[in-house]
């Protein structure tokens, strides 16, 4: 099964588990408006190619109309794993000029696009369509290309027959690569046979699963949403559902018999909120540095394209356009250095509030107290102040209660809950500047630019030649070739862009979350250790409790998977 799909799933149960409690307890869960917060993977591409057979051997669902011709008149969505799955019409279908309308409304709102022709590959119309998805609508980096029906190829779904088919897509691609545009080989129906035939003859079924390539294609779209990060999207009602369970959860909670137990929790879900208020925060800003950015290079790769006009001169467009490229490094680096800044800002601002917690008169109080009575508590409350301050286990005696006045070198710390404070830990972030945009990342140009029949290259090598209109020239291909490769130029600024907010999610998981995240969990912890020693509470409260716990693994599951990109 798909690494992500297993999570929707999930989550979906864990949605209707939650629903149920809250019923039973004559409270409603209440989530988004609107929006159901799935992942929507949407089909779209040539008609009649294997499409519908593609979702269905997926869905495994029989309510898929499949066979020859056009069988799917509308955008269609299925529910699969708490996923939307989309099939839409197939595009340029001369029967109905609409459907063209009906596939590029579902591809718009696409989180994954999954492309699909036939081993036949491009016509001139699909392959138009292709690059207006591909270019002109900037969908590259949200494309999976699917050569469907290998099982009609002279060869198979062979390595062999792979490989010329790669070849051969090279030109059409072009300027993406195959590799770029996660190119999968299939045969659906091949898969769709083995499940007839698994029951009579296991072994010709395992045989025409190997044949499909369906292995394969998982492992590629598994790949894709952790590079994307797409996951991320279902956090967002765990998130909610989270804050929901801990509002119920302290409606339920009795409290302690010692009143400073109960503050000690407080104390710690202060700190929890400055953390989780924190991450959010930072996500957002580092997040829109980066979205920015890119929008500024796609930008300057309109501004590339359009050097190239009719009667244009050779070394003007050269020192133009090593200009945009360098506007475009430079960007970049200002783009990354603004990102750790801010982390670094709000980091620092995070110790200092969390200082200001640590030296209130609250904190004071409670620690005096916790100290002198530390042989009394709970074992459980016991481990937590173990852990806050070393030497904090013989605590009672007078030498120990001195040790422990706020403001004291190595003392007790309600902030030091795992073991090193937030500033120890997470004050300095690296400034580390992984991804340099490159000229050749912009303008990809291993054959140079075709023009009129004769090449040019760029930036490094020189231009052999320019594009001028000449007699012996065609005007018209001239124009072509001009149109083309503006395209070609734009589009490598719009994959220079797309692979940078790629490195921003990577940029904020290291940065932001993983630093954070073992401190929030540690505080979880810590809280629910307080609440264990509660033995008055509820079943109902409990319940919450190990919905809140399942809740909560969820989501570092999620985030441990994106992690590990």
């Amino acid at each position: 099964m798909l690494e992500f799909t297993d999570y929707t799933e999930r989550s979906e149960l864990l949605k209707q588990q939650v629903k149920k409690a809250f019923s039973d307890a004559g409270k409603e869960l209440v989530l988004r408006k609107n929006d159901s917060g799935a992942i929507r993977l949407v089909f779209a591409g040539q008609y009649s190619a294997g499409k519908s057979s593609i979702l269905k051997m997926l869905t495994g669902r029989d309510d898929i109309e499949i066979g020859e011709g056009i069988t799917t008149q509308q955008a269609n969505t299925y529910i699969w794993n708490g996923i939307e799955v989309i099939d839409t019409p197939g595009i340029h279908t001369e029967l109905r000029p609409d459907h063209d309308e009906i596939s590029y409304e579902a591809i718009s709102s696409a989180d994954m696009l999954v492309f699909v022709v036939t081993n036949e590959l491009f016509d001139s119309y699909i392959a138009d369509h292709f690059r207006k998805l591909a270019i002109d609508k900037d969908k590259a980096g949200e494309m999976i290309l699917v050569v469907n029906k290998m099982a009609r190829a002279a060869d198979g779904n062979s390595q062999s027959q792979k490989d010329i088919i790669r070849n051969d897509l090279c030109k059409v691609l072009s300027p993406y690569t195959p590799e770029q545009l996660r190119l999968s080989f299939l045969d659906a129906e091949s898969y769709l046979d083995s499940i007839v035939e698994r029951d009579s003859d296991a072994e010709l079924a395992d045989e025409l699963v190997a044949r499909s390539g369906y292995d394969d294609f998982i492992r590629t779209l598994d790949q894709f949403v952790k590079s994307k990060n797409i996951t991320s999207k279902l956090t967002t009602d765990l998130y909610i559902i989270d804050e929901q369970l801990e509002k119920s959860i302290m409606e339920l909670q009795p409290k302690s018999v010692d009143s400073d137990i109960d503050a000690l929790e407080e104390s710690l879900m202060q700190q929890r909120h400055l953390l989780i208020e924190a991450r959010g925060r930072m996500q957002q800003e580092v997040k829109d540095i980066y979205t920015s950015a890119a929008s500024q290079i796609r930008e300057l790769g309109l501004d590339s394209a359009n050097l190239l006009v009719e009667g244009c001169e050779q070394e003007k467009v050269e020192e133009e356009l090593s200009v945009y490229i360098r506007k475009a490094d430079d960007i970049i680096e200002k783009c990354q250095n603004e990102a750790a800044e801010i982390i670094d800002a709000r980091l620092n601002e995070m110790g200092e509030r969390l200082e200001v917690i640590e030296n209130s008169e609250f904190s004071k109080k409670l620690k005096s107290s916790l100290s002198g009575k530390f042989d009394s508590l709970p074992e459980g409350i016991k481990r937590i102040l173990t852990n806050a301050g070393p030497g904090f286990q013989k605590a009672g005696q007078a030498v120990l209660n001195n040790a422990y006045k706020a403001g004291t070198q190595g003392g007790l710390k309600l902030t030091n809950f795992s073991g090193s404070t937030i500033h120890q830990m997470v004050l300095k972030v690296g400034h580390s500047i992984g991804y340099k945009f490159k000229p050749w990342q912009a303008i990809k140009l291993t054959k140079g630019i075709a023009i009129g029949g004769q090449v040019l290259s760029a930036l490094g090598v020189g231009f052999t030649v320019f594009m001028q209109i000449k007699a012996d020239h065609d005007e018209e291909r001239v124009r072509e070739d001009l149109r083309t490769n503006r395209q070609n130029i734009r589009s490598q600024f719009n994959a220079a862009a797309n692979e940078l907010e790629d490195y921003s999610r990577q940029y904020i998981r290291d940065n932001v979350n993983k630093p954070l995240e073992a401190s929030i969990v540690t505080i979880d912890e810590n809280i629910q250790e307080i609440r264990d020693s509660r033995t008055n509470r509820s079943q109902l409260c409990r319940t919450f409790e190990a919905l809140q716990k399942e809740c909560r693994h969820l989501i570092q599951d999620i985030h441990s998977v994106n992690n590990d990109n």
